[in-house]
């Protein structure tokens, strides 16, 4: 036997073994009689033996054919087996899982998620982290499983953002405020809130109100999304809120949808990871936290 074997052309011999036939075999293995035909001249080459001898019309396996056609027959089905996507299981599924969560997705959403996580994959040890300076470098390491945030262009190279929904930043109040147009919120205090990884797209915001003329009197510099949200709901002070963050207790102003500005929100996640069970799993998940906000 050569070493050189082509293990494309062994599902052709079992084929062949089993309809005795080149046309009926090319039907089920989408080929032609002429390329059936070739193969298994291939094939003789190759194992060094006729394989089937033509009777009555028929292709008859050979003695050899019929010695290695139980065990060609089990390796091509472990071959397949190998190579078939797993089926994911969240039921069994026991490894930790990570996942870094911006404040205010935490603040909106992250209750909902571990509840959800919980129910979903028992088994699993479940961590929710804060999204920090060193989180995409913990993603790309593969010590964090995946992370949401917004869409950018600046990620590291070795991170994979897949599109969860798209948004947009808009100018919110508390929901008790609703009354208040944007003539009067303009003049409001606002929250300036340090936010971790999306610098990008708070300049591209920044610059877009510059250049509607708006220059926004941010008179709080606020780090966590919980006090800047119970500030908004104590005081009359403005914000600037992703559209599906905002619940039912903060509202966009009326009037200022001119300002309104589109972002998408992403699953990041390590490159190599990006079509594993568990993180098409995960997104769907995400993706339902999202979608289902009553805002949008």
């Amino acid at each position: 036997m050569r070493l050189d074997l082509d293990f494309n052309l062994l599902k052709t011999l079992v084929v062949l073994a089993d309809k005795k036939s080149l046309k009926k075999a090319g039907v089920t293995l989408g080929l032609t009689d002429s390329a059936v035909s070739k193969q298994l001249a291939r094939l003789r080459e190759q194992l060094n033996d006729e394989l089937f001898i033509r009777l009555a019309g028929q292709f008859e396996p050979t003695s050899y054919t019929l010695s290695i056609l139980p065990k060609l027959k089990l390796a091509l089905t472990d071959l397949e087996e190998a190579i078939r996507p797993s089926q994911f299981d969240p039921l069994s599924y026991a490894d930790p899982i990570h996942i870094a969560l911006p404040d205010l997705v935490m603040e909106r959403f992250g209750l909902a998620l571990y509840q959800s996580l919980q129910q979903q994959l028992p088994q699993a040890s479940i961590t929710l982290h804060a999204w920090g300076d060193e989180t995409e470098n913990k993603l790309v390491s593969g010590l964090m499983t995946l992370g949401v945030h917004l869409l950018t262009g600046t990620r590291l190279a070795g991170i994979y953002q897949k599109k969860i929904c798209d948004d947009q930043l808009t100018i919110a109040i508390a929901a008790q405020y609703a009354e208040y147009q944007w003539s009067q919120v303009k003049k409001w205090p606002f929250i300036k809130q340090r936010a971790i990884g999306w610098n990008e797209q708070k300049f591209q915001f920044i610059e877009h109100l510059q250049q509607a003329k708006i220059d926004l009197n941010y008179a709080h510099e606020i780090d966590t999304a919980s006090f800047a949200l119970k500030l908004m709901n104590n005081q009359k002070v403005a914000n600037v809120l992703p559209l599906r963050l905002q619940g039912t207790e903060f509202v966009q102003v009326k009037g200022a949808e001119f300002v309104n500005y589109p972002v998408a929100w992403a699953l990041n996640t390590r490159v190599t990871d990006r079509h594993s069970p568990l993180n098409q799993y995960l997104l769907q998940l995400i993706t339902q936290l999202f979608i289902t906000n009553p805002k949008t």
